[in-house]
């Protein structure tokens, strides 16, 4: 299957923005047999012992079920390979090689997605940077793949906008924004080089590169999707068109370095958190671990064999590469890819880029950047709840003792974030704190029955969370709109848990009009960003949570009324089952013997959500969990061993 396709074919597949698929494979398809489309075999392929390929209008012939992540196993393999020779010195000229395997590995897509590097075999930013992010599961899987956002419709929606038709102190204003608010927390590109960039591009414009251009749009697009509260419409718009003329200005991008490019998929990524309908979060940050890993960013250089600037450089890319990936994986519950043990580098200088040479750092310069290392510090803490509660990560202390302990170090993070008010960053904060307080107290696989008091501060963390979102919509600055989707999904779904599972007594702490209140605050927030992100009303995730929620505030109400304890209604096993099933969409849940059971209340019950098809109205698998997870990632720790020789 190395040949899928020939380019013609591809851009036949391709000429509307996406490839639609049978619910068939291409076996069954071809014989007109029922197939229930099972990922990654159907079950007449797996009985007959064929392989299973799927079916793609248009190309008739079969292609690998996971078209990404065969790709992405294929440039593995060959990658790998790559190393295992340069370890053996067999290649002298390991760059040049690099490049024929990503031929290889590419072809025949490369002319298909119409690379500017076809002649040198890269394919750089395929259209896989550019589409939609994912919903959180299992409501990706409720979104057909012809109606989730692409690089075509967002393009055509948005039109490029010519840099030099912006007004100078426009220019200035975002450029102001994006140095000082967005530069110290997520430091990809350094204030110098920034400075150099915007020179190039509005002062001496012959000098300007592509890469140039396509920098400077994605830092003034991000910046205008931050100043919504100057005008939420009007600034979105901007950021849109902005990041077109990114998009434009990439496919004619030839990249002499690969720092440049990974500090271009890390803009990307950045934008992407504030416009998931734009760019994929997952791809664009999977690509920047590949990248740090191919650079051997993950270990330190020596000072002898580079300049102080280069060193920090290293560190500060792999610092927002891995504070990025922390966070997404914590919140997607899927493991980090890189285990701890393989990681030496160290932290990137705190001060301002102004006060680093050649030679080294002079640590009494302004604490610029302190910002990102705070910022990272949080990160850490997310990778070790969802390690403990999600992983089941040995513990060498009582599991209530651990709870408190996270408890109290986020809070020690939170007032110290509060310093960075004055600063204007880590706006956030709150969010921030109000989030991780509510993953450490809501049901997970390692605690699938916490006490009372857990729940109680669960849903009192579940309220701060929301009312900060709604005061931020309010005022036009929810700007990152990936997490605020996320965040507030979890909310909802975790307080008609709570209504559903502990109606008996929650009563006790929390009036129903105040738990109706926060589950229609959820609605509401996720209506506003369904304005700015369409996929999530096509996705059906709002209306699946208000039916979940009328069912469960009806009991609520009727129990509130009679105050007669814990009633029985008509439908209660399937609406039990569907809160499990958005609970744990991933099929996380462990066996209740090998989950841990804290004392002070009654057992819930924990459903295998394999047992509950079409509970949801739910096609086919989660893409976390087809070719999203970290299963569809390459070994790295196999990865990283074989690239001391970097």
């Amino acid at each position: 299957m190395d040949e899928i396709a020939n380019p013609a074919e591809l851009r036949k597949v391709f000429s509307d923005g996406h490839a639609r698929s049978s619910t068939r494979c291409f076996r069954c398809k071809n014989k007109r047999l029922k197939c229930r489309y099972e990922f990654p075999a159907c079950n007449n392929c797996e009985k007959e012992g064929h392989e299973c390929f799927a079916w793609v209008k248009g190309l008739n012939k079969p292609v690998p079920r996971s078209l990404a992540l065969y790709l992405e196993n294929r440039v593995a393999e060959l990658e790998i390979k790559l190393a295992e020779l340069s370890v053996n010195r067999i290649l002298d000229k390991s760059e040049e090689q690099a490049l024929a395997f990503a031929r290889y590995a590419a072809a025949p897509f490369v002319d298909a997605f119409e690379s500017s590097e076809c002649d040198r075999g890269v394919v750089n930013f395929p259209f896989l940077y550019f589409r939609s992010s994912s919903l959180p599961a299992p409501f990706d899987s409720m979104l057909d793949n012809s109606e989730r956002g692409n690089m075509k419709r967002f393009v055509e929606e948005h039109p490029p906008v010519d840099l030099y038709s912006i007004p100078t102190d426009v220019v200035q204003i975002l450029m102001l924004n994006y140095t000082s608010y967005h530069q110290p927390q997520y430091p990809i590109l350094s204030r110098l080089e920034l400075k150099q960039i915007e020179f190039k591009v509005f002062e001496s414009r012959d000098s300007a590169s592509s890469y140039d251009y396509a920098a400077i749009s994605i830092a003034l697009a991000i910046s205008a999707a931050t100043l919504t509260h100057k005008g939420e419409k009007k600034s979105l718009s901007s950021s849109s068109v902005l990041f077109s003329q990114a998009i434009v200005q990439l496919t004619h991008t030839f990249w002499e370095s690969k720092l440049k490019k990974l500090q271009i998929t890390l803009l990307i990524a950045h934008y992407a958190f504030a416009n998931p309908y734009a760019a994929d979060i997952w791809y664009a940050i999977r690509e920047c671990l590949r990248l740090c890993l191919d650079l051997g960013l993950h270990k330190d250089v020596q000072m002898e064999t580079s300049t102080m600037i280069d060193i920090d450089l290293r560190r500060r890319l792999f610092l927002v590469t891995t504070s990025m990936s922390r966070h997404l994986s914590s919140v997607l519950r899927i493991a980090f890819p890189i285990p701890d043990n393989l990681i030496s580098a160290e932290k990137p200088a705190t001060v301002d880029d102004s006060f680093i040479t050649e030679k080294g750092i002079d640590p009494s310069g302004p604490q610029t950047k302190a910002a990102a290392l705070h910022f990272y510090q949080f990160r850490l803490y997310e990778t070790e709840v969802h390690e403990v509660l999600w992983l089941n990560k040995e513990l060498n202390i009582d599991a209530e003792q651990w709870l408190d302990n996270m408890d109290s170090k986020v809070e020690k993070w939170y007032l110290k974030a509060e310093e960075f008010a004055k600063l204007n960053q880590l706006r956030f904060r709150l969010i921030c704190k109000a989030s991780l307080q509510t993953r450490l107290r809501r049901r997970t696989p390692r605690i699938t029955n916490p006490p009372r008091p857990s729940y109680v501060k669960l849903v009192n963390s579940l309220a701060l969370l929301i009312d900060e979102y709604l005061r931020d919509s309010r005022s036009g600055q929810v700007f990152y709109l990936l997490m605020g989707v996320y965040y507030i999904e979890e909310a909802a779904v975790n307080l008609a848990d709570v209504i559903w599972t502990q109606s008996d007594w929650i009563l006790d702490f929390f009036t129903p009009d105040f738990l109706d209140s926060k589950f229609k605050g959820c609605i509401d927030l996720l209506l506003r960003f369904s304005e700015r992100w369409p996929d999530i009303t096509r996705g059906k995730m709002i209306q699946t949570l208000k039916d979940i929620y009328f069912k469960a505030s009806k009991r609520l109400f009727a129990i509130a009324k009679n105050r007669s304890g814990f009633e029985t209604f008509e439908g209660d096993d399937q609406v039990s089952a569907q809160i499990e099933q958005l609970l744990f969409p991933q099929n996380d849940v462990l066996a209740p013997e090998a989950s841990l059971h804290l004392p002070g209340n009654k057992p819930s019950s924990v459903l295998d959500s394999r047992s509950m098809p079409g509970l949801l109205s739910i096609n086919k698998q989660s893409s976390w969990t087809d070719s999203f997870n970290v299963d569809g990632l390459l070994n790295l720790e196999e990865y990283v061993g074989l690239q001391d020789w970097v």
